[in-house]
């Protein structure tokens, strides 16, 4: 497995044609095993009048249909190779992010620990940004049930690293701030790894309450995305660098920063990307299209033209780095994530975020509930120092001049936004999920005017 690492950290560097012709192989690979035993596109091939020949590149992953999560939920047996003894795979759960509900996703053995071996080509740029190779100590503040814990005690489970490599700690984030707090300061690691939106309310509160901390060098985050204007303001606040990489249960390791930290470089060789428009079309570099991803390495449930639901921009330059793997310059959030206005306008979230970063400075969380009809209510947990009414009155102010008279604006104060069963915080809630919501979004506190 060292010998592999150590090979999968020169992939990123390769010319761009190499690069191709080791992503073929493995397409070629995966459409054979597909063809023989997954049902799915045996079934789906024979219908079309395809055969495993047909399929030489990544761009003839076209000729097969799109699929979304709830078709990969409802029919995952469908997904799942006869070739693959069940005894010798393991079973994850997606966080359900787009359709609100779990779908399962097998992995065969060999996979999961290729995964281990191509996830060297960031842990490279992470040994290079916390300046420590050596004896780095971590901290893991994700739910104990989540993927990425069950990955890594797998693998730790199957490979032998000595202590000095790496002392690996791990809290949930259930736990209260001041309980974070103090095993951050007790554990004083080099590196942390959280979810995006908790990294963030965790910097706000840190700033709030004017306390300081044993912060690592470089923070890790992923699962949901933090806007660059977040990550600007933490490491102008506190001396910690912010790092992220993308990922999902149905793919691995999808893309990773390095140290330019411009975007996400894209193991394509691992897993095919491509962006496509509401019709399905491939869309060009520098334009927003939604992500579909076919990985190729992972034998179980095999997933091919999966929508994912998350809206990106390809950059078509080099990177400064010298890697030549794809760029993807930004996520811009999810389709699930887009606010539809009364006017027929439509923004994504974090765009909506942006727009409003100076009238948010004394929340240190929201969350936007979209009922039926174009209204935005907003839901805020304030920081003690807060003046609520001047951040609810900012806010409608603010709302009025961008959104127009049409587009009613609300706002409430909580205690807290309740997060998924895996810890991720929803930045959107839409139509008939709101009832079901209500009951569960803490205390209210008093809140300002709404419009």
């Amino acid at each position: 497995m060292a010998a592999t690492a150590s090979y999968e950290n020169w992939v990123p560097y390769w010319p761009p044609g190499r690069i191709a012709w080791l992503q073929g192989l493995r397409l070629r690979s995966t459409i054979r095993h597909a063809y023989r035993s997954v049902p799915y596109y045996r079934r789906t091939m024979d219908e079309r009048g395809l055969r495993p020949r047909d399929f030489q590149t990544a761009a003839d992953l076209e000729k097969l249909p799109l699929i979304d999560s709830l078709t990969v939920r409802a029919r995952i047996e469908e997904f799942t190779s006869r070739a693959v003894d069940p005894r010798a795979r393991q079973t994850f759960f997606s966080s359900g992010s787009q359709s609100g509900v779990q779908k399962k996703i097998y992995w065969d053995d060999w996979g999961v620990l290729r995964i281990l071996a191509y996830s060297e080509r960031d842990r490279a740029v992470l040994r290079r940004l916390s300046r420590r190779s050596w004896g780095q100590d971590q901290l893991f503040i994700l739910p104990l049930n989540s993927s990425v814990i069950k990955l890594r005690h797998l693998w730790d489970a199957q490979t032998l690293v000595p202590g000095a490599v790496a002392r690996r700690h791990f809290i949930s984030p259930d736990v209260t701030f001041d309980v974070a707090l103090e095993r951050m300061n007790a554990v004083r690691p080099q590196v942390v790894f959280s979810y995006g939106s908790w990294a963030e309310q965790f910097f706000r509160t840190l700033a709030d309450r004017k306390l300081t901390a044993a912060l690592p060098r470089v923070w890790s985050y992923g699962a949901d995305m933090m806007g660059r204007e977040t990550r600007d303001w933490i490491e102008a606040t506190f001396d910690c660098l912010i790092y992220s990489a993308y990922g999902a249960v149905e793919t691995g390791r999808i893309g990773w920063e390095c140290e330019q930290r411009r975007g996400f470089h894209l193991n394509v060789d691992e897993c095919a990307v491509r962006l496509v428009d509401p019709q399905g079309r491939t869309v060009t570099p520098g334009e927003t299209g939604e992500l579909v991803v076919s990985n190729l390495h992972n034998r179980a449930t095999v997933l091919l033209n999966v929508r994912l639901g998350d809206l990106g921009v390809m950059d078509g330059a080099r990177c400064r780095c010298g890697r030549t793997l794809p760029l993807l310059s930004s996520l811009e959030g999810r389709v699930s994530e887009l606010i539809q206005l009364a006017d027929g306008r439509s923004f994504p979230a974090r765009t909506i975020e942006t727009m409003f970063r100076d009238h948010l400075q004394g929340a240190l969380a929201s969350q936007i509930v979209q009922p039926p009809g174009g209204e935005i209510r907003w839901r805020l947990v304030p920081s003690d120092s807060a003046d609520r009414e001047a951040l609810s009155s900012g806010l409608l102010a603010r709302s009025h001049n961008l959104f127009g008279p049409e587009t009613a604006v609300a706002i409430d104060f909580v205690t807290a936004i309740p997060r998924t069963p895996q810890g991720k915080l929803r930045r959107v809630i839409h139509g008939e999920e709101t009832a079901d919501t209500a009951s569960i979004q803490g205390e209210m506190l008093p809140t300002g005017p709404s419009n």
